[in-house]
């Protein structure tokens, strides 16, 4: 493998690292409390979309108590107008909580804070192009191995054995010619070596990119912690065995814009 490789896979994690570093530093003190605000207030919005209203509401008093205890006093002493409709639409939105108005209240604290010289990390804010920037790089480096370390004309020559056997057999098969037929599966066991040979060549980038993958992943995921990263424009998707999704945690977020990438990448790199 060229030597490359290692380093530049030490700088996708690198940044992973550096990035947790610098909202880490960037999120002390009040920006804590507002992180907590805000990521209750998402999640509220969240339950309604999946039909929990308990657990909005739930999330939406967990938020309320939040800014009553970090930030009412000081926004009230720089804008207590500002402060008292906060107040007024959390009341109100705790009885008969609606996406549009959660989002409002999300505004509104965020600009209250803002007044009291509190704000989100620009990490935060900005999660959606940081983790698809992340992604991107990541995806790139991935197909910058696989193309190295595969021998992709050995595996073009033995998908087109593959696929011309494969055609001849099912024709054999349409034409009930027993006779090719049993000389075809006479074949069959070099077609698997090459099949075999092809998932070989094709897995082998893996053993050098799987882990740092991986950890980069749980870096991200473990850093987040819940925050949502993008909504959907619809309302929901529902997904056989895990449920309705209706934002994009860190998880998904990363996991589709890679794949995506990596599918672009891959086609004009490789080809494949």
């Amino acid at each position: 493998m060229p030597r490359k490789m290692p380093i530049l896979l030490a700088l996708v994690l690198t940044s992973a690292i550096i990035l947790s570093g610098l909202a880490r530093a960037q999120g002390q003190g009040n920006s804590d409390d507002l992180f907590s605000i805000i990521n209750n207030l998402d999640t509220s919005a969240a339950s309604l979309r999946r039909g929990d209203s308990d657990s909005a509401k739930s999330h939406l008093a967990q938020a309320y108590e939040g800014y009553l205890f970090s930030f009412s006093s000081s926004v009230a002493g720089a804008d207590s107008s500002l402060d008292e409709q906060i107040k007024v639409k959390f009341a109100a939105v705790s009885q008969t909580p609606t996406e549009t108005d959660i989002l409002s209240l999300r505004s509104d604290i965020s600009r209250a804070a803002s007044l009291v010289g509190v704000h989100l990390s620009p990490i935060f804010e900005y999660s959606l192009f940081i983790i698809l920037g992340i992604s991107v790089v990541a995806s790139f480096i991935v197909n910058i191995i696989t193309k190295k370390m595969v021998n992709w004309e050995l595996v073009k020559q033995n998908k087109e054995k593959i696929a011309a056997f494969q055609k001849e057999y099912r024709e054999a098969m349409k034409k009930r010619d027993m006779k090719l037929v049993h000389k075809l599966q006479l074949q069959q066991p070099e077609i698997n070596k090459l099949m075999m040979q092809n998932t070989s060549q094709t897995l082998k980038p893996s053993i050098i990119y799987m882990i740092p993958l991986f950890i980069l992943w749980i870096t991200l995921s473990g850093y987040f912690k819940g925050w949502v990263v993008a909504w959907l424009p619809f309302i929901r998707i529902d997904l056989p065995f895990i449920g309705p999704l209706v934002v994009f945690g860190v998880g998904w977020w990363y996991f589709i814009t890679y794949l995506g990438f990596s599918q672009i990448f891959r086609k004009i790199m490789i080809g494949d």
